[in-house]
């Protein structure tokens, strides 16, 4: 399978930094008018429940499991999230950072409102069931995200050791955490983003967010790209399979599947 063909976007001295630092951006996607007129639309989706197979006999989640699948792998059913994951100006930097042969695994909103808890400090191979674990993340920013809003904070070069991760404390969205022995948070870089930017980071770059203090919500959207030579070792749902994003699949050791319509 052969996708659209897009230019790489970063020069070698970029390329050298995302390799020493961990992490690129922010970078324009599109404009923040642009964005502000697709919230409606990204907004119908976490309101929406995504496709599911209605001959599986399976009962209705409760509330809070239909909660976190509207806010995971949307861009399997809603060609908008689809469109943004894929958006030429981040495939492009992605292609000058690891080659031509990318495969879409994941889609996470990560939407604080006013009160949300903090997200620690974590690297996210820790939870990923991936092998080798490689991956590139993009982090859209659909509203502003600021220091005040509890944008994500990243600690540069922290990619170039591997954490251990612990039990997380209460007052926190996941349920581990990166052993704070292992890094100094004094040496965090606030990353805040307009509507419409979108940073880069790799598997191992510790990143984290503080509870929103503020009345301002903050929705982001996560892209998770793999290469083909890496495996997925267990799927989120039956109907979970991986969109080409760019060039081909020669390894075959994951289930493809075509990008949603625009219906």
């Amino acid at each position: 399978m052969i996708t659209e063909t897009v230019s790489p976007q970063l020069t070698a001295e970029e390329v050298t930094t995302f390799k020493e630092q961990g992490y690129l951006g922010p970078f324009p996607m599109m404009s923040p008018e642009e964005m502000v007129a697709l919230t409606p639309d990204i907004e119908a989706v976490l309101e929406s429940d995504p496709f599911v197979d209605t001959g599986s006999g399976n009962a209705p989640p409760n509330a809070s499991k239909r909660r976190y699948k509207r806010e995971h792998n949307r861009h399997l059913d809603k060609r908008v999230i689809y469109s943004l994951a894929a958006h030429p100006e981040i495939i492009g930097r992605m292609v000058s950072l690891y080659g031509p042969d990318l495969l879409l695994w994941r889609t996470n909103f990560f939407v604080k409102y006013a009160g949300s808890k903090r997200i620690p400090w974590h690297q996210d191979f820790n939870y990923w069931p991936l092998e080798p674990p490689v991956i590139c993340s993009a982090w859209i920013a659909v509203d502003p995200s600021t220091v005040e809003n509890s944008c994500v904070q990243v600690i540069p070069g922290s990619h170039r050791k591997v954490i251990p991760h612990v039990k997380a404390d209460e007052d926190m969205v996941f349920q581990e955490m990166g052993d704070e022995k292992y890094y100094d948070a004094n040496d965090a870089v606030d990353l805040e983003m307009q509507p419409g930017e979108f940073i880069l980071f790799n598997e191992r770059t510790l990143h984290h967010s503080h509870p929103n203090s503020s009345d301002k919500r903050r929705i982001g959207l996560a892209v998770r790209v793999i290469l083909p030579f890496v495996t997925v070792l267990r799927y989120d749902s039956p109907e979970h399979g991986l969109p080409m994003l760019h060039g081909e699949d020669r390894m075959g050791f994951n289930k493809l599947v075509a990008p949603p319509g625009n219906a």
